[in-house]
């Protein structure tokens, strides 16, 4: 399964479940968002699955920072570094 960016997925590779949101999918594995940083890890696609409406209105807030937002720009490490929405937070 192929997943586009900003899909809600939990990782579930039988042991524990875990939601996040994807930045990007490659043949197998996909980069993920799994806290409020915006670090993404890379996970095999075959521990993902699509998140339900219940998992995704549980999910913590700010699973990514800004990345999934309007304003996020190219949403690469160079803009990241500058952002400034990131700024005001820290």
């Amino acid at each position: 399964m192929r997943y586009l960016f900003g899909e809600w997925v939990v990782y579930d590779p039988g042991y524990k479940h875990e939601i996040g949101r994807v930045t990007e999918c490659s043949e197998n594995s996909a980069f993920v968002c799994y806290h409020q940083g915006c670090t993404a890890a890379s996970t095999p696609l075959e521990h993902l699955r699509p998140a339900t409406d219940a998992e995704i209105a549980s999910a913590p807030a700010g699973i990514g920072f800004h990345r999934f937002d309007e304003f996020c720009q190219k949403r690469d490490e160079e803009c990241c570094y500058r952002c400034m929405a990131k700024a005001v937070v820290e």
